[in-house]
């Protein structure tokens, strides 16, 4: 069994959550970092959510928890993500990175627009290529 499995399998079956160090001392994984770059996975292919928790006074702790099984199985039936989708997404993303929600929406919708240009460019390529127009060079 994988690391990432083993990590899945514990949270799995503690629905109250477990931050990055209680998975450290419970599998053996070292360093911390580990758990928390396989955690950050495991969230974002949405198979956990991590969320900011309160940890004693004035102390926030990232709690890894497993997602609801029948929501996951809803998720991939359907093509279109629904809206609690694409925030769990947002949330594991900035839990993970600890930027602002807001750089980490600016930063993925920067790169949605690189992704659509592009394909778009590569797209008008092919096309060009396939009637046998040559680029005009100046």
């Amino acid at each position: 069994m994988s690391n990432k499995e083993e990590i899945f399998e514990i949270i799995r079956t503690h629905p109250e959550g477990l931050d990055d160090d209680d998975i450290s001392a419970m599998t053996g994984i070292r360093p911390r970092q580990q758990v928390q770059n396989l955690c950050n996975q495991l969230a974002l292919s949405n198979q956990i959510r991590r969320e900011s928790v309160n940890k004693g006074a004035k102390r926030r702790k990232i709690h890894n928890f497993p997602m609801d099984e029948l929501a996951v199985k809803d998720e991939a039936a359907v093509d279109i993500p629904e809206e609690g989708t694409w925030k769990r997404r947002l949330a594991a993303l900035v839990a993970a990175t600890g930027e602002p929600e807001a750089k980490v929406l600016e930063d993925a919708l920067l790169l949605l627009a690189l992704k659509i240009l592009k394909t778009h460019s590569d797209e008008e390529q092919q096309e060009r290529e396939l009637h046998g127009d040559r680029p005009v060079h100046g």
